[in-house]
């Protein structure tokens, strides 16, 4: 019996995810829900990038949401925050970013891979610093590049 299945997050738990179950069936319904623009990048490659070392931004996004939607036969929606998580309904809410649209979207199956997020030591004035970064991902690698050029 198919089965729909809700990730939350995308990049390289969610998305690696998505694909394997996909493989293990073809029924399922399967929707990830990805916070930001982008589902599948070089992670270990950002730096090399602001270095200069990879040239191209490009060359770091290994597949886009087009892409491996059709590919793999999932529905995946970027810049989608999942707000809330229903477990005695079976169900999450959701954020569309682009229009601010709420809604919820109910699952049989709900896998949370949000990722992580990057620790910050206790120095006074480090959240008003507007020269101190974290690199996690694009969006982070990009604020890099526009500071330094």
């Amino acid at each position: 019996m198919a089965k729909k299945i809700v990730i939350i997050g995308g990049v390289a738990g969610g998305s690696t995810a998505a694909t394997r179950l996909r493989r293990l069936s073809e029924e399922d319904e399967i929707v990830l829900f990805e916070k930001g623009p982008y589902i599948s990048f070089a992670n270990c490659g950002l730096p090399y990038h602001v270095g200069g070392v990879i040239k191209n931004r490009e060359d770091l996004l290994l597949q886009t949401p087009e892409g491996m939607g059709a590919q793999y036969g999932l529905d995946i929606r970027v810049k989608s925050e999942v707000l809330e998580i229903m477990p005695a309904q079976h169900a999450v809410r959701v954020k569309n970013q682009v229009t601010g649209e709420t809604y919820e979207e109910v699952y049989d199956k709900l896998i949370i891979s949000t990722g992580a997020k990057a620790i910050l030591p206790a120095i006074e004035g480090l959240d008003e610093a507007d020269n101190v970064f974290s690199l996690r991902n694009i969006p982070d690698m990009d604020k890099v590049k526009a500071y330094v050029a």
